[in-house]
């Protein structure tokens, strides 16, 4: 509990400065593997996605999951109107694949 409490803090400091982190997961947790990790971004992304535990970087789930969560909780934090229609859309579909 105490790790996804240290992650949303980290997540929530990178969504309130970063604009373009509040549209895009990929750019988020960029950012938030260079704070995690100086020249993360360097690195092969064969690497960090298969020793991310080894690097001390979170999954990229998680990091997904406390953005949702944090934008739920502080719609300041939301992303853009288009990119909020297009999630919003995205979960919709998401939602009938799963009921299939």
């Amino acid at each position: 509990m105490r790790y996804l409490k240290s992650i949303e803090g980290k997540v929530r400091t990178i969504l309130e400065r970063n604009q373009d982190a509040r549209n895009d997961d990929m750019v988020l947790y960029l950012v938030l593997c260079n704070a995690c990790l100086k020249d993360a971004g360097a690195l092969p992304l064969a690497e960090i996605m298969t020793q991310y535990k080894y690097l001390g970087l979170p999954s990229f789930e998680s990091v997904s999951r406390t953005r949702r969560k944090l934008q739920a909780r502080y719609p300041e934090l939301a992303g853009s109107h288009p990119v909020r229609k297009k999630r919003s859309a995205g979960e919709h579909d998401y939602r009938r694949y799963a009921k299939e």
